[in-house]
């Protein structure tokens, strides 16, 4: 997000942000399957911040369609190109596998495919811990950035609690 665009928006919290991370370095994200223009034009805003150095894990071809529609700029961006959404996902969680990225930022794949690479018993990144995710949300209806939490990944991340507060 651009600081005009921020601005304009209403989303000072969001810039405090962005402002708290100023200068640090970027970090080399697995953009999974970025095939439309909101995915792809939030990449390329995230690497135009500094965020992240990215690396586009798509079908070349759609990347291509997708960003000449928009008229985005590809030039530059590191594409490994896989033939569809699932090859996407297994390449892009071999890629965090090798350490070669140190996230993995969803583009337009059902979160499932992403998952269901992620978890995979045999080629995920799975540990004895519990996955789970985050992403800052801002709203012109409350005053600061907030963090939601697994909202697509440990849905009941404990035992259910009847209404006595017993499991």
């Amino acid at each position: 997000m651009t600081a005009t665009t921020g601005q304009a928006a209403g989303n000072e919290g969001l810039l405090h942000l962005l402002a708290h991370v100023a200068g640090k370095a970027a970090i080399r994200v697995a953009v999974v399957h970025p095939c439309d223009a909101l995915s792809l034009s939030a990449t390329l805003e995230a690497r135009a911040e500094g965020l992240i150095e990215p690396i586009l894990v798509a079908p070349r071809p759609k990347l291509e369609a997708v960003a000449g529609q928009a008229g985005l700029e590809l030039a530059g961006l590191a594409i490994e190109d896989v033939p569809h959404s699932h090859a996407a996902a297994a390449r892009a969680v071999e890629l965090a596998r090798e350490g070669q990225v140190e996230a993995l930022m969803k583009g337009s794949l059902h979160t499932d495919e992403l998952m269901s690479a992620v978890v995979s018993s045999t080629t995920g990144l799975r540990t004895k811990r519990r996955v789970s995710h985050c992403f800052v949300l801002q709203t012109p209806q409350y005053p600061r950035p907030f963090i939601v939490t697994d909202a697509a990944i440990n849905l009941a991340p404990e035992p259910p609690l009847d209404f006595l507060g017993h499991a």
